[in-house]
């Protein structure tokens, strides 16, 4: 047998060897001493984690809050526990929004209002 074919069918067994050992990891043993144990895969009907859906970007839709005070209706919206947005609606029907535009925690009236906020007065009423 010539060298060099003798010496490819070693270097194939050595790196078949290394495969198979590195194949399985090693078993770890917990601090407390007793054996670990496989969870069992899950039933066929179990209905398994339900995710929150997202959007084409990936991002969680907020959680809304919906509640009264007195005559207004204020309605919460959060993003990952943080308050992102308030909409005050109030008996009337005028609506307030306040944005949290720059993360800072701090609410801002909504831009699309412009730079002065409108004020309404009730100039007559009848039944």
């Amino acid at each position: 047998m010539k060298p060099a074919p003798l010496m490819f069918l070693l270097l194939g067994l050595c790196c078949g060897l290394n495969a198979a050992t590195a194949a399985e990891p090693p078993k770890q043993k917990p601090v407390d001493g007793s054996e670990l144990v496989d969870a069992p895969p899950p039933a066929l009907d179990d209905p398994g984690v339900k995710a929150k859906p997202a959007d084409a970007k990936g991002d969680t839709p907020p959680d809304v809050k919906i509640r009264k005070e007195g005559d207004d209706t204020v309605e919460e919206y959060r993003a990952s526990g943080k308050i992102s947005m308030i909409r005050i609606t109030s008996k009337s029907g005028i609506t307030r929004t306040y944005i949290d535009t720059d993360g800072d925690g701090r609410l801002e009236g909504n831009p699309k209002d412009g730079p002065v906020a409108p004020v309404y007065y009730k100039l007559y009423e009848w039944n």
